[in-house]
């Protein structure tokens, strides 16, 4: 299991990555949206987050923004988005990042969401057709879904990774069981790990990013059916805090569970 920190995209990406070496994380995931690190931003200084990444022992992963809907229903909308990941991939390339990941939205006014599904699969073998030039993976963060949803995208395109966010499959259904249907239904896909906290919730107010501990997410047992399911990937740890001790406990917890349940 490697732990990550995702750089702030208001700050400088280069003292984004210092901090994640000096705090003991295993690699920077770049968070690329603005104001600071956008596409525009930060291809222009690959050459340079390579060298970074090769000095410090690091490796990156490459987030793209929530907002970015890829099944978005309007065809130039979702052109355009797909023509940013695709832009986003360059980059993960040259920067040698391991995966790029984008979000399932499947809530889009009064569309049916099975369309939305489809139009997001469409996008994928896009996106995976790209990808596979360079061994990177595409990985599809969940939003607010069920497992199902998964299912019928990954029926459609079964190139693209499942990306678990832990504190949104907790707001998805609120307790663990959600999390754990998740873990179980694509072990054999799983490929990449968001872990933050909440209290629970069935809206987008209740997605708090807390430290590790601090909302009602059953951690032991989380771990165990990582564990069980035979993840050895990356897990992102998604605190939003000023206090960067609470990411670093919510690392240092996460391990100290990896290591002993």
């Amino acid at each position: 299991m490697y732990a990550g920190s995702l750089a702030d995209p208001r700050g400088d990406i280069g003292q984004e990555i210092v901090y994640a070496r000096d705090a003991g994380f295993d690699y920077v995931e770049i968070s690329m949206e603005g104001p600071n690190s956008t596409i525009e931003k930060l291809s222009p200084g690959a050459p340079g987050l390579k060298k970074l990444k090769d000095e410090y022992g690091l490796f990156y992963t490459c987030h793209t923004p929530w907002g970015w809907n890829i099944g978005n229903p309007y065809p130039k909308i979702r052109e355009a988005t797909v023509r940013q990941v695709l832009e986003v991939i360059e980059f993960a390339e040259a920067v040698e990042a391991r995966l790029v990941t984008v979000h399932m939205h499947t809530r889009f006014g009064l569309y049916d969401r099975r369309e939305l599904i489809r139009n997001m699969a469409s996008s994928l073998t896009v996106l995976c057709d790209r990808a596979e030039k360079s061994g990177l993976a595409i990985t599809v963060e969940n939003v607010d879904q069920a497992p199902e949803d998964f299912k019928k995208l990954f029926e459609l395109e079964p190139r693209a990774r499942f990306h678990l966010d832990i504190g949104h499959a907790n707001i998805s259904c609120t307790g663990c069981n959600n999390i754990v249907a998740f873990i179980e239904a694509f072990k054999d896909r799983l490929y990449h790990v968001h872990a933050h906290d909440n209290k629970g919730g069935h809206n987008v107010e209740a997605d708090l990013h807390l430290a590790l501990g601090m909302g009602n997410i059953d951690w032991p047992r989380v771990v165990r059916a990582l564990k069980a399911a035979g993840y050895k990937h990356t897990v992102t740890f998604e605190v939003f805090t000023h206090n960067r001790q609470y990411l670093e406990i919510s690392k240092d917890l996460f391990r100290d569970l990896w290591e002993n349940v």
